[in-house]
């Protein structure tokens, strides 16, 4: 059947090229509804017994590691962000303290290397609430605060964050404006 399929093809390619160079040889045949038919039927014989042929090709497909897992490097502040979500459990105040007094060192750090201060300096600007302009973060580092309004008070009921969450979060604002220059 091969044989005969190619004998066929070499034959009708032959005789395309001669038609190209001489036309008179197409004159031959006559071009009718049954010639134009059968060509199509070959034609269409030729495309599903490709198609089929196909269908019994072997699919081959390259296989892929597992992608590498990235390595969690720890972001700084993470563990205060643990403190924050677990704050409304048990010892909620000792974890208060241990932010303030964290946030306090950063503060102290902050103002000695960015600040130009020296530590005691520092120390004296955050007991007396002076290291920065935003009353909020002043009043979270300073040693005795004062309370806050009445006011003041009602709006932070209504807000989604604890008075000491908007606090800290005032204190690192400022913290991050000085060591950005922009303080």
């Amino acid at each position: 059947m091969r044989t005969i399929t190619a004998f066929a093809g070499l034959t009708a390619t032959v005789f395309g090229f001669a038609v190209v160079v001489d036309r008179g040889l197409a004159g031959l045949f006559d071009l009718n509804y049954l010639i134009v038919t059968l060509v199509g039927a070959l034609a269409l014989v030729q495309g599903v017994r490709y198609g089929l042929s196909r269908r019994k090709t072997p699919l081959h497909a390259t296989t892929t590691d597992d992608p590498e897992l990235r390595y969690h490097v720890p972001v700084p502040g993470d563990e205060v962000d643990m403190e924050f979500a677990s704050e409304r459990s048990f010892g909620r105040a000792q974890k208060r303290e241990k932010v303030r007094d964290r946030l306090r060192e950063a503060a102290l750090e902050t103002l000695v290397g960015y600040g130009g201060l020296t530590r005691e300096e520092a120390q004296k600007r955050l007991n007396e609430g002076t290291w920065t302009d935003d009353a909020l973060a002043a009043a979270a580092l300073h040693e005795s605060p004062r309370r806050p309004s009445v006011v003041t008070r009602i709006r932070a009921m209504f807000r989604t964050e604890s008075a000491f969450e908007r606090s800290a979060r005032h204190v690192v604002d400022e913290l991050v404006a000085i060591q950005e220059g922009r303080r």
